[in-house]
């Protein structure tokens, strides 16, 4: 006959001995410290990755070797590598440490929505990324802000919000932006009012793909022209960028009668 046992969820991580988080209303549990050993290979893999800050060169290999040889400790620790430290690890030599520090200082001007996303927040994607970047200027305003600030966001939520309130109330969190900041990592985010854009206060939706320009590509353009790029259609959205294979996105954007570009109708938008 089987035999039930209670069993007490833990309160701290058993590797980094942190305290655990938990969102009310959901049975995970997480540890929320970045430099987490536990974590940080895949920490630092999503904080190189194409989405994020995109560092040429590193990908989930050379990640394991800097985190096994020790030479990183958090995400933030890349921008301190040294060629000597680099030229210990397998299948270093001078050339290919020197364009890995010249892939990492050309991320150093990344738009502040890169960064955040590249923090890894949990539930903190591209989308909502864009939307802290706007709404707080710089890593020092969202580190301030509280959990009603956060959830007067549209598209935050209570979860999303308590998320970012707990990775930026984490010591070792803050001592990573304390990094990142000496590195010379802080981006700034356009005031509206500075930005000089011609897609100014305009919502982009991408579907399909497209001939030339890549998603990311086409978002970044969209962005650093002022616009905003959502990951669904709704009333609120100003165009459509349709690609080949665009799908139920292109069918609601004619529900609404939303207007549709296709990449040259985008180039032309942007004055390309």
């Amino acid at each position: 006959m089987c035999r039930l046992r209670r069993f007490k969820l833990p309160t701290s991580c058993p590797v980094c001995q942190e305290p655990l988080e938990q969102v009310e209303g959901e049975v995970a549990i997480f540890c929320v410290n970045a430099s987490c050993p536990a974590q940080l290979v895949r920490n630092l893999e999503h904080f190189a990755s194409r989405g994020a800050m995109d560092i040429e060169g590193l990908g989930i290999k050379v990640a394991e070797q800097l985190v096994a040889a020790g030479l990183v400790q958090d995400v933030a620790d890349v921008y301190y590598l040294k060629p000597k430290g680099l030229l210990q690890l397998e299948g270093f030599a001078e050339r290919k440490a020197e364009k890995l520090l010249q892939g990492i200082q050309a991320t150093k001007d990344r738009p502040l929505a890169r960064l955040i996303t590249a923090l890894g927040i949990r539930g903190v994607g591209e989308t909502v990324a864009a939307d802290l970047a706007r709404r707080f200027k710089n890593l020092d305003g969202l580190a301030a802000a509280t959990l009603d600030d956060l959830q007067g966001l549209e598209g935050i939520g209570p979860n999303i919000a308590q998320a970012v309130v707990d990775w930026i109330g984490q010591r070792r969190n803050r001592r990573l932006l304390d990094k990142l900041r000496k590195a010379g990592v802080w981006p700034q985010q356009q005031s509206t009012a500075e930005a000089a854009g011609p897609l100014v206060g305009l919502t982009f939706v991408i579907t399909g793909t497209l001939p030339k320009l890549s998603r990311d590509q086409a978002k970044e353009m969209i962005q650093l022209a002022g616009g905003k790029v959502t990951g669904s259609v709704s009333a609120k959205t100003d165009y459509v960028v349709v690609g080949e294979s665009a799908g139920s996105k292109l069918e609601r954007a004619q529900e609404l009668g939303i207007p549709t570009l296709d990449e040259p109708g985008l180039l032309a938008l942007l004055g390309s």
